[in-house]
């Protein structure tokens, strides 16, 4: 199996966004409501992905033969108190090709791209009811940050993490 990593440009936009749908109506199936997996998902996440990109916001695909399995974007984070952190704003990897290190490869390397632009850490957040993820990125090296209020996404409470470069 051949893996490459490379930046997403509008053609990948189809294959991002089947990602994420995939993903988002397993790993959350049981954290939002059928209704609020719709709205952000289908034609919302292609409008996202393609805002994303020419926007210019960094946007990596993970590709197994040739095959858009993953997907990671970050940014710079302008909320306080992260100001000047690299913000990982999503990485969703297909639900057949999780626990493979699929999202270890795409996070490693977005991180690294993050680091080369001069960041010194990130800060990304998730569901507090996604545990999968929540240890995936606790083994990773990220720090639950529990001194700061915790985001609501839809009346989901979400527990924000950093990690230092």
């Amino acid at each position: 199996m051949r893996i490459d990593i490379k930046p997403a440009a509008l053609p990948d936009v189809e294959g991002m966004s089947q990602v994420l749908d995939k993903a988002w109506r397993e790993n959350y199936k049981d954290i939002f409501s059928p209704e609020q997996i719709a709205a952000f998902t289908g034609d919302y996440r292609r409008k996202s992905f393609t805002n994303l990109l020419k926007n210019g916001t960094d946007v990596f695909v993970l590709l197994c033969d040739g095959e858009i399995t993953a997907v990671c974007a970050a940014q710079t984070c302008e909320e306080k108190p992260f100001e000047g952190y690299a913000e990982i704003m999503l990485l969703y990897v297909l639900p057949e090709w999780q626990h493979k290190g699929i999202g270890k490869k795409l996070l490693s390397h977005t991180l690294r791209k993050m680091r080369g632009k001069g960041y010194k850490s990130a800060v990304l957040d998730t569901a507090e009811k996604n545990i999968s993820a929540r240890k995936f990125y606790e083994k990773f090296g990220f720090t639950e940050r529990k001194t700061f209020v915790s985001r609501k996404f839809d009346e989901v409470t979400r527990v924000i993490y950093t990690i230092d470069f």
